[in-house]
């Protein structure tokens, strides 16, 4: 018996109903997805914005800091342009900032630059870097087969062990909080066989650095080969700084890379670029109108040849008697350089000042220069939170009567 009409009324009207709020539900659903995910586009658009306007900022920064290295005296650019930057972030952080050790980039406040009106920039870090020990020099080309403990091998090493010792670095710790601890300086025991790695990473052969000082042992393919995760041996120049940290012995030492930015490079510093160089014979060179007293000063003392690894090498022939000499007159030679006011001095002037000083007063231009040719750029900028960065290593080419930029090159280039 079919049921009452007013029953199957009332159950059409139920299964309306129901079907209703399925779709009420469904476009609610539907609704709240399309409006978060127009938020995300809406957000995604602004942050593209962002990051475009950014990148602009950052990458006409970067022109005005290629102009101003390359059209400016350089005096001028770092210590009118620079130098008070430099010293009011080194009072308002409490970090030493200098002019060969920049503070990283500090944020300032928007709207400094009428042009850019919703851009915040950052300050610029812009860092000669001719005084650095070129690690690629342990090796010299075309064929990097320098033989262990031979005269410029000791000397390049005794140079590697003196700036180990002249500077602490900071590891970190992760666990609740980031806790820094200071590191005791490394022993000779521990800086050697760093050494003698960075060595055997560099030269062709597979003959490992092998040296009684010390007991003092390399690495070659095989033991690379047992590493976890395994390594394949470079046998070649480094490329970039931080590939070091591939090398087992230096990550076991927890070395951060901020202590071998600090303190080396791989490009051939100290004079203009020229790939057919043997950088090996290209002494670092500090720029004594940027450089401070005490910036001279630790320079020279890694020239010091009266150190208990280079008393294992008795013989004359290993000696520089030039390098000596500088190292043990470093405080007078600082002082001289550095007198106050300070003024800009050219190549001729440095000689002239010293000659009271040293003797070798001629062999000055090796370790001392009154231009820089390599700098390291890094530089910011922020728009919405979204930040953009340049990191670049350039390089200049000098008249050498006047110091006046020839030519600019740009070595390498990183933009995010």
């Amino acid at each position: 018996m079919p049921p009452p009409a007013d029953i199957q009324t009332i159950s059409k009207r139920g299964i309306a109903l129901l079907v209703t709020l399925v779709i009420l539900a469904l476009l609610a659903i539907f609704m709240t997805e399309f409006a978060f995910e127009t938020k995300l586009e809406t957000r995604g658009i602004q942050n593209y914005q962002a990051s475009f306007k950014a990148k602009n900022a950052v990458k006409s920064m970067f022109k005005a800091v290629l102009e101003g290295l390359e059209k400016q005296d350089e005096f001028k650019f770092f210590r009118v342009y620079l130098e008070n930057l430099q010293k009011n972030f080194s009072e308002f952080s409490g970090k030493d900032c200098t002019l060969l050790n920049p503070c990283k980039p500090e944020r300032l406040i928007a709207g400094v630059i009428a042009d850019f009106p919703d851009v915040i920039f950052y300050t610029p870090f812009i860092r000669p870097i001719d005084h650095l020990y070129n690690l690629n020099r342990i090796q010299t080309p075309p064929f990097r087969t320098v033989n262990p403990e031979a005269k410029s091998d000791v000397r390049l090493a005794n140079q590697f062990i003196n700036i180990f010792n002249a500077g602490n670095y900071n590891t970190t710790q992760k666990s609740d909080a980031t806790v820094f601890i200071q590191n005791p300086q490394l022993g000779i025991n521990q800086i050697l066989p760093i050494y003698a790695a960075i060595f055997d990473w560099l030269d062709k052969n597979n003959e490992i650095y092998d040296s009684d000082v010390y007991g003092t042992i390399g690495a070659e393919r095989e033991y690379y080969a047992g590493t976890k995760p395994a390594v394949s041996i470079k046998n070649g120049y480094l490329d970039i700084l931080s590939e070091v940290q591939l090398i087992p012995l230096i990550s076991q030492e927890q070395i951060p890379l901020a202590f071998w930015e600090i303190k080396f490079t791989t490009y051939p510093v100290g004079r203009k670029y020229n790939r057919s160089s043997n950088f090996s014979l290209i002494n670092p060179r500090i720029n004594i109108n940027l450089a401070t007293s005490a910036e001279i000063i630790e320079f020279l003392e890694q020239f010091d040849q009266n150190t208990v690894y280079f008393a294992s090498y008795s013989s004359k022939d290993y000696e520089n008697i030039y390098e000596q000499d500088l190292f043990q007159k470093r405080n007078e030679i600082a002082e001289e350089l550095t007198k106050l006011p300070r003024s800009k001095l050219n190549n001729k002037d440095i000689k002239n000042k010293l000659k009271n000083i040293t003797q070798y007063y001629s062999k000055t231009n090796d370790f001392f220069t009154a231009n820089s040719f390599w700098y390291k750029i890094h530089l910011k900028t922020e728009i919405d939170n979204v930040i953009a960065e340049v990191k670049a290593v350039v390089s200049v080419e000098r008249k050498e009567e006047t110091g006046k930029v020839t030519k600019l090159s740009i070595h390498s280039f990183w933009l995010r």
